[in-house]
């Protein structure tokens, strides 16, 4: 019973974390140039840490593309990303 709990918490704070993680690309894009840098990406508690396996090109910056890929992974689907901030 307390590894199903145990279970459920970290589950519970994944969800949290993605939840986060999909605010939409042009709300972190604060300088809307069309790509998320490092000190943009710093705003997101979940994407920060994820920035260089995003970054799939290793330019320094997230593209829109890079930013669904790596919300995708988490399991957030595009219809997801744009609607998860909007039912908060």
């Amino acid at each position: 019973m307390q590894k199903c709990l145990y279970s459920i918490v970290a589950t519970t704070g994944l969800l949290i974390s993605t939840a986060t993680l999909a605010a939409s690309f042009a709300e972190l894009d604060m300088n809307s140039d069309g790509a998320i840098d490092q000190g943009e990406a710093a705003k997101s508690s979940v994407l920060a840490p994820l920035f260089s396996a995003a970054d799939s090109n290793t330019d320094g910056n997230l593209d829109q593309n890079e930013f669904s890929v790596r919300v995708q992974s988490l399991g957030i689907s595009p219809a997801q990303e744009s609607t998860t901030e909007e039912a908060e």
